[in-house]
């Protein structure tokens, strides 16, 4: 018969397998250019500060018209995703754009491939973005089409995307930028973005036991 030492050694291992991993918390400001009025519709540039490497951030325009033709391209994504959110609350009047799996063929990518502290995480992402109506009529001006808009976009970590330090890793983050801006081409958007991520390591399945199977063991 289990001693109580032993008893108390199971019930400790059972915790254990059942506790939070340990977590890394990462501030990041980054920079670069891009644009959804081209085919592709993704940015991607290096990092100032908090990691450092390359970073990318995409949205699947595989339903979205050829860049060819930007007006056609910008009337689609203004229909698609913008001119039925509109907020009229005085002073605060603005158009938002949902930019989520649906009604996108897939959800927006992220991928940050880190020299420091090494390795790749990547996810899926919701981006939100935020458009101006500055003269508070309710139409959109070129002005306002083509001035800055507030991104936010919420991160959700892949482990399987992770590699080094971010291998099996799992976790979320949030990123903002106040300068995303619609720029026909050949210009592209110069942006800076700033934001975290959190990680920590999957937990790992944990098989739930009543009391009656634990006590089962010592018999």
């Amino acid at each position: 018969m289990m001693g109580i030492r032993t008893i108390l050694a199971v019930l400790a291992a059972l915790a254990l397998a059942a506790a939070p991993a340990a977590a890394e918390d990462y501030n990041y400001a980054l920079t670069g250019s891009g644009s959804f009025l081209v085919n592709g519709a993704a940015y991607s540039g290096t990092f100032l500060s908090g990691l450092t490497g390359v970073w990318y951030l995409s949205v699947d325009d595989s339903l979205w018209p050829d860049a060819a033709d930007t007006t056609a391209r910008f009337d689609y994504i203004w229909e698609t995703f913008f001119a039925g959110n509109y907020d009229d609350t005085p002073g605060s009047e603005a158009w938002f754009g949902y930019f989520y799996a649906e009604p996108l063929p897939a959800a927006p990518a992220f991928g940050f491939d880190t020299v420091a502290p090494g390795g790749i995480v990547g996810g899926s992402a919701s981006l939100t973005i935020m458009l101006r109506d500055d003269d508070a009529d309710g139409v959109l001006s070129q002005s306002e089409k083509h001035g800055n808009c507030q991104l936010t976009a919420t991160l959700a970590v892949d482990p399987d995307q992770g590699t080094g330090v971010f291998e099996d890793i799992c976790g979320y983050g949030a990123a903002t930028s106040g300068n995303f801006r619609f720029v026909n081409p050949p210009g592209t958007n110069e942006i800076m973005i700033f934001g975290d991520l959190h990680t920590y390591e999957c937990e790992q399945p944990v098989e739930s036991h009543a009391w009656g199977w634990i006590k089962g063991l010592f018999r």
